[in-house]
């Protein structure tokens, strides 16, 4: 009983209340993800729902709005991802360099990453949604010790990810601190916190959540040929 009056006190809560947490989710028309795959060098996959992350493929994704905070202390940031995986495995998100662009990025043309400034985080064959603990590298930006190019996700295994194309499940970035404005951002709800870490049990066969068209691995294969 006690847990369903905590939940209603929140609900009912005015917008505002809790504006020191807020979740940055761009949609296709600012989205910037993409990826870039060694077998086709020259061509550009930034319109599709989805992108590569591994080692014949390296996914891009960048939050063009963190300029918002620039200035702000971040208590912690949260990268959230929806996935679709075959092997559990490590993937490493690292600080990209260079500037680059979701409608021309390339194999040939992708910008540098750092190999010692990145995050890492583990995922299994039944996880739906990883979530990365990235405060540290968003601290960074938003001082200005670096400029913001964003991630360049790799690792031994290929995984896909839902791009802000996707349509409904965009790339998220939740920041928490103590004056947060939310501007240009949507507040976070009580739903969409609990939806992170409340288990998936319906499963589609195909790698992804009933109802997501997931990329079947023909796909994948498809790349190659």
């Amino acid at each position: 009983m006690r847990k369903i009056i905590i939940i209603s006190i929140v609900l009912l809560a005015p917008p505002g209340v809790f504006g020191n947490t807020v979740y940055i989710e761009p949609g296709p028309e600012i989205g910037q993800d993409t990826y870039s795959y060694v077998g086709e060098p020259d061509e550009n996959y930034g319109d599709r729902g989805w992108m590569l992350a591994g080692v014949e493929g390296y996914a891009f994704l960048r939050f063009t709005q963190l300029d918002e905070y620039i200035g702000y202390e971040i208590t912690s940031a949260n990268l959230c991802i929806d996935i679709t995986l075959d092997y559990p495995s490590t993937w490493y998100f690292h600080r990209v360099l260079e500037p680059w662009d979701e409608d021309t990025l390339t194999w040939a043309n992708q910008p540098p990453h750092s190999d010692s400034e990145y995050c890492s985080e583990s995922a299994y064959v039944d996880d739906f949604t990883m979530v990365i603990d990235v405060t540290w590298m968003v601290q960074n930006w938003v001082d200005e010790e670096w400029e913001n190019f964003g991630w360049c996700i790799k690792g031994p295994q290929t995984l896909v990810i839902y791009t802000s194309n996707s349509g409904c499940v965009c790339p998220m970035l939740y920041l928490t601190g103590p004056d947060l404005p939310e501007v240009g951002v949507q507040p976070t709800s009580l739903g969409k916190i609990k939806s992170l870490f409340t288990p998936q049990l319906e499963y589609s066969g195909g790698g992804g959540r009933i109802g997501r068209p997931a990329p079947h691995r023909s796909w994948m294969m498809g790349l190659r040929g």
